[in-house]
């Protein structure tokens, strides 16, 4: 029987379970993009806390700087060093360690896939590739391509932001142009043994039509070109699903089962992961490999090391949404608590 804490592969690689903890915008870099010490000791206790897989957090590839507050960047020779600690730290406990990168904009302001004009779009992809560059000289295992929750990479997919009449709209094909030019330059810097993963939604807060089979086709084409693991996500990322205690486990279950299906690349389903029974029963009835989790490891980092140890209550986290107020994209009932 499959369980959580088995080794599994990850492209080249091996994860020592299936737990991951999914990217997270901690919103602690510095003005440069650079990574903090208190970013730092975000990753130590993450790496003690027993999570097979960690990616970080949402980084920018552009040299002139991220457009979300406190983003970490890997766009410059200077931010490799604070990237390295990171990895370093992960690894010292053997966790495999991912870049996610994530374009959203420039000078502080949120693009939409309307916005750029096309040579501003067939410039991106120069921009990943030296990202990919810069995360192997961190020594990171891999990469991931931020495509979900609605931020600019993800828009090209939805039929319901992507007005474009050009190059990079209109069809399917012209909607994953972008996406598709964005991986092939990063697998020209990526080598054998770097994996190469990409998040995708599979819903929207809107409700989209067919969006579901949008991921699954998007995740068969980047399978066939050598992807190592797809993510899928949705409804705005965990912002979208924190409806307290009540909400749906695992809430995208069938669509990262189908994926899962149809392509040999390791599966990650994130989304409301709070139960190791309700995770459990989704590795029995699928072909599922990974279980990516955010929120739940805010409130109590070492979560994975709790439930191999034989405790198997739920997450503590409550999915109230609060950590979206905190300084440090932190729990506020573990801050409440440290000022009692």
């Amino acid at each position: 029987m499959k369980t959580l804490f088995d080794p599994v592969a990850v492209g080249a690689r091996q994860a020592k379970n299936r737990l991951v903890r999914s990217a997270t915008w901690e919103r602690l870099a510095d003005a440069q993009g650079r990574a903090t010490p208190e970013l730092l000791a975000v990753y130590e206790a993450l790496a003690r806390g027993g999570v097979g897989t960690v990616i970080i957090s949402a980084t920018s590839v552009d040299p002139e700087g991220g457009s979300l507050p406190g983003q970490l960047g890997l766009a410059r020779p200077e931010h490799v060093e604070g990237h390295r600690r990171i990895v370093d730290t992960l690894h010292a406990q053997g966790c495999l360690a991912l870049a996610q990168f994530a374009f959203a904009g420039r000078d502080g302001a949120l693009w939409s896939a309307g916005d750029p004009d096309t040579a501003a779009l067939a410039a991106l992809p120069d921009l990943y590739a030296r990202a990919t560059v810069l995360a192997r000289q961190a020594g990171y295992d891999g990469a991931q391509i931020h495509s979900a929750h609605g931020y600019f990479l993800s828009q090209f997919l939805n039929p319901a932001t992507n007005a474009r009449t050009d190059a990079y709209g209109g069809s399917p094909e012209n909607a994953r142009r972008l996406l598709m030019d964005i991986w092939a330059a990063m697998a020209g810097e990526a080598g054998r043994d770097f994996l190469l993963a990409v998040k995708l939604d599979c819903r929207d807060m809107a409700g989209t039509p067919g969006l579901d089979r949008i991921c699954l086709e998007t995740a068969k084409i980047l399978d066939e070109a050598g992807i190592d693991l797809v993510e899928v996500s949705g409804l705005g990322g965990n912002k979208g699903i924190c409806g307290g205690k009540k909400q749906p486990q695992s809430v995208f279950r069938r669509e990262a089962g189908e994926v899962a299906a149809a392509v040999g690349a390791a599966v990650a389903l994130v989304g409301a992961n709070r139960s190791p029974e309700v995770m459990e029963e989704v590795l029995a009835e699928t072909d599922v490999a990974l279980f990516a989790l955010s929120r739940p490891l805010l409130r109590e980092p070492d979560l994975p090391a709790r439930w191999e140890a034989g405790d198997r209550r739920g997450a503590a986290c409550v999915s109230c949404g609060k950590c979206y107020d905190e300084a440090g994209n932190g729990c506020f009932f573990n801050r409440r608590r440290s000022e009692a």
